[in-house]
């Protein structure tokens, strides 16, 4: 090939090049079939990871957990998640600055508040963490886990290959549809999970990256795990359309269910903070408690995928069905109070599978020529109880259907799904997510522009430029200040120790010092507004503003937090409303996908 053909080619390869790197829309869908392909290989090797940890210490390394901690000694049952727990303490202490392991939680925070941007180190330590966590005992799920390293991935992709930061959450969308696809085996829910829990919402120009990314993270599975779903659930049929009401009690059951579930969680983290455990031995005392309670429900050990599929295949009787929802319940919030690592996903379908089998044996008891199997009831149980754990009615539905295959039961799992998410919405209106995100201070039901006042600082805005009076001031020396002086901020403080006594208004000012009233043997001290309230530097401008409001001042002045009495700026109320109209006009343009204005974080 002559010289010249090869430059023709060559110049024709930068060219194409270029034009990709030009092509956002290009750029962006190639970015998600990256994320996608590697998000899918990471929950493979997460799974990979869980079943050499369970070899490891248990001696097999399959799903199958019941059956194989049936011929293991009661003491190795015991001593494994302290084990475990004490792993899992030191990792945390050394790699996770958080002292947690990350889940979906973190995802959306990330998105809603760090502009998609997630700390690559801390997140992979939290993957061998929920890893070994999960291989040692803990009762948890895998799909959190997933869902926060294929977030963890898009985020860092992006990052790398320098997109612009409104691409992150698109990118950060792909790792979760693969994430969650290739948990599951289910393409359209892994999509509509991204959309429905981490995005948000579901934007035109996110669903395409994320359909691709989701298809992707299931040709992956399917490749190395065959085409199976996570539970083979058998046919099952609903035999009257008398049992409407059945299936719509059953969805008022579940939603208490569910709420029980989401208080456990929080009541068994609050119970734990108590104890004041040292933090690398928290772990290990949860794992010990763990540990008894699967002497005798050996269920709650890790995932639990054996003991709900045997929910929904009838092998379970009332009374161990109701059992397991109230252990699996304790033994989840033990395992997230006490630090270890796993999600909420699979622990919500195996509560859910407990309580829609032991209803529906109750229904086919009292009810026995009209119900359907309890098994179908399981099946209904287990995607309404997930749905309002997860705030994912969508989601859920169409993982049992694409579990399934059977659209035949759709008006029963829509009847069962909707009551408990209208129940849920209107008593607590949080999903788990969002209430470990309001722990930390982050309330997805506040507009954005109020979320992002809430994580920028006073000091960034406060006024530094204001005049100290003494409080001994009298009324002809305080007219000479005035007069001298080319703002209207006066402060008085105390003459000795300079403490911060309270602002004088230009109002009462213009009486005092420039009226009549010039010769009152009044002092500054007597003039100032006292006991005004205050406020400190590193408090959140959304606190500022709230203050405000409550108190109808229109000027805090900002007290150093070393020394509490010491004034070091005002804060204004107009300076405020400025900020949160540029957060609003920020959250507009990026909801339209316009170019950003320029915001100090």
């Amino acid at each position: 090939m002559s010289a010249s053909t090869n430059n023709f080619f060559r110049g024709k390869f930068l060219s194409s090049l270029r034009a990709i790197k030009e092509n956002m829309p290009l750029r962006l869908m190639i970015c998600s079939l990256i994320v996608g392909l590697l998000a899918g290989y990471g929950a493979l090797a997460f799974r990979e990871l869980i079943s050499m940890t369970q070899t490891f210490f248990y001696g097999f390394g399959s799903e199958f957990v019941v059956t194989g901690a049936a011929s293991l000694p009661w003491w190795q049952i015991v001593i494994i998640p302290v084990i475990g727990g004490l792993i899992v303490g030191v990792l945390l202490k050394f790699t996770v600055p958080e002292r947690r392991t990350k889940g979906v939680a973190d995802v959306i925070e990330t998105v809603l508040v760090k502009r998609g941007k997630m700390d690559f180190l801390s997140g992979i330590g939290s993957f061998f963490i929920s890893a070994i966590s999960l291989g040692t005992g803990a009762s948890g799920g895998r799909e959190g886990p997933v869902v926060h390293l294929g977030a963890l991935l898009g985020s860092n992709i992006g990052k790398q290959l320098r997109l612009p930061s409104t691409y992150y959450t698109t990118l950060i969308g792909c790792g979760v549809a693969s994430g969650v696809a290739a948990s599951f085996n289910a393409p359209i829910a892994g999509m509509f999970f991204a959309l429905e829990v981490v995005i948000g919402s579901f934007a035109t120009q996110a669903v395409a990256p994320i359909v691709l990314a989701s298809v992707i993270g299931t040709v992956v599975s399917r490749i190395h795990v065959g085409d199976f779903p996570a539970f083979i659930i058998p046919n099952y049929e609903i035999v009257s359309w008398w049992e409407i009401p059945a299936f719509a009690l059953l969805g008022i059951v579940c939603a208490f269910v569910a709420l029980l579930f989401i208080w456990g969680i929080g009541f068994s983290e609050r119970t734990i903070d108590r104890f004041k455990l040292p933090e690398i031995l928290r772990p290990a005392s949860g794992g010990l408690i763990l540990g008894f309670l699967a002497l005798a429900f050996p269920q709650i050990i890790g995932v639990g995928y054996e003991a709900t599929d045997s929910a929904l295949k009838e092998e379970y009787d009332l009374s161990l069905l109701l059992m397991l929802i109230v252990i699996k319940t304790i033994a989840v919030g033990i395992t997230s109070g006490s630090r270890f690592g796993g999600g909420f996903f699979s622990p919500a379908l195996f509560v859910g599978a407990m309580t829609g089998g032991a209803f529906g044996i109750i229904a086919s008891s009292l009810f026995p020529e009209m119900a359907a199997s309890h098994g179908l009831y399981a099946i209904l149980g287990m995607t309404a109880v997930s749905a309002a754990v997860l705030g994912a009615p969508i989601s859920t539905i169409l993982i049992v259907f694409e579990l399934t295959g059977d659209y035949k039961i759709s008006i029963a799992v829509m009847v069962t799904v909707g009551l408990t998410t209208l129940i849920t919405k209107q008593l607590i209106d949080r999903s788990i997510f969002q209430a470990q995100l309001a722990l930390r201070n982050v309330d997805l039901r506040e507009n954005s522009a109020l979320r992002y006042l809430k994580f920028r600082q006073v000091r960034g805005i406060m006024d530094k430029i204001f005049t100290e009076i003494s409080s001994n001031t009298s009324m002809v020396e305080l007219r000479e200040i005035v007069s001298n002086t080319a703002h209207d901020k006066f402060v008085v403080i105390d003459v000795t120790d300079h403490t911060f006594i309270g602002r004088i208004e230009f109002s009462d000012l213009k009486s005092h010092v420039f009226g009549d009233a010039i010769n009152d043997p009044a002092t500054a001290g007597e003039l100032a507004r006292l006991n005004s309230p205050v406020i400190f530097p590193e408090s959140s401008l959304k606190a500022a503003l709230s203050i405000m409001e409550d108190s109808g001042e229109d000027c805090l002045a900002v007290i150093d937090t070393a020394r509490e009495t010491r004034i070091i700026g005002l804060v204004h109320y107009k300076d405020l409303l400025r900020e949160y109209n540029e957060a609003l006009l920020h959250m507009q343009n990026k909801e339209n996908g316009k170019r950003k204005p320029k915001l100090d974080m």
